[in-house]
């Protein structure tokens, strides 16, 4: 019997035969296409904002939200939304955005000024094309909800010439990355930094403007500000309730 979990590559198959039909692409040169260095980061990330979606939805109570990927045309001007999130009790949504880690960010923190411990940086402003309209590129704390991501881009070396990613030529690091990670090969540390997901409120990590950082720092242990996604359902509840109170506050002040 056919099911999600075993797909049927047959149909796979033909849906992609389909698709390099549609799009005039050269199905046996499909796989070099997409493995090229300009397109992999494209698709990490769109897949990213896929696995974001597929761990809420496991983390949240269905009886309790209702996790909505949003695949909305961006317009001129206006954030391009990944995933809204709705209490189902309230109706009060909230949105959720997935950002990479900064490529190549991973660091040990010894040599380091201000973050003297294992830490990574995440990629948090606004794309090139918004930047023409809006002129700054930087996220105001009000424009989403929660931000998620996880180490795993910054596990990868910037600026490698080869065909495929190459991990971060740094020896210690990679020693304490196994250590934290409890694994021992690189192949298990990709995998558990890919399923290592984080998420912050970005009111907490806004600066005094109410701006958040282009490129804010998450530390790899007891982060104030960024915690694991386990802990999501507690911080949204808390965001529901205030929003509740919030908005009963303003019905009877009128």
């Amino acid at each position: 019997m056919e099911n999600d979990i075993n797909p049927d590559y047959s149909i796979l198959g033909q849906k992609l035969e389909q698709y390099c039909k549609k799009y005039a692409i050269p199905l046996d040169s499909f796989f070099e296409i997409i493995n090229d260095q300009k397109v992999v980061p494209m698709l990490r990330g769109k897949g990213m904002e896929y696995n974001v979606f597929l761990v809420l939805s496991t983390i949240l109570n269905s009886a309790e939200w209702v996790v909505t990927k949003l695949n909305l045309s961006a317009q001129p001007g206006l954030l391009d939304e990944d995933i809204s999130i709705t209490h189902r009790n309230t109706g009060t949504r909230l949105i959720v955005e997935s950002k990479s880690a900064v490529r190549g960010s991973m660091r040990t923190g010894s040599r380091a000024r201000l973050h003297r411990v294992p830490h990574f940086h995440v990629k948090s402003h606004r794309s090139r094309s918004f930047i023409g309209r809006a002129g700054n590129d930087r996220y105001q704390a009000t424009d989403f909800d929660i931000m998620v991501t996880n180490p795993s881009n910054a596990l990868f070396a910037g600026g490698t010439i080869g065909a495929e990613l190459e991990l971060i030529d740094d020896n210690r690091l990679i020693e304490v990355l196994y250590e934290y990670y409890g694994v021992g090969s690189k192949e298990e540390l990709i995998q558990a930094a890919d399923s290592d997901w984080r998420f912050v409120l970005p009111p907490e990590i806004a600066d005094v403007q109410g701006l958040i950082p282009r490129t804010p720092t998450v530390y790899l242990q007891n982060d104030p500000y960024w915690l694991p996604l386990a802990e999501l359902p507690r911080k949204v509840e808390e965001v529901v309730r205030q929003r509740v109170a919030s908005r009963r506050s303003r019905r009877s002040s009128l």
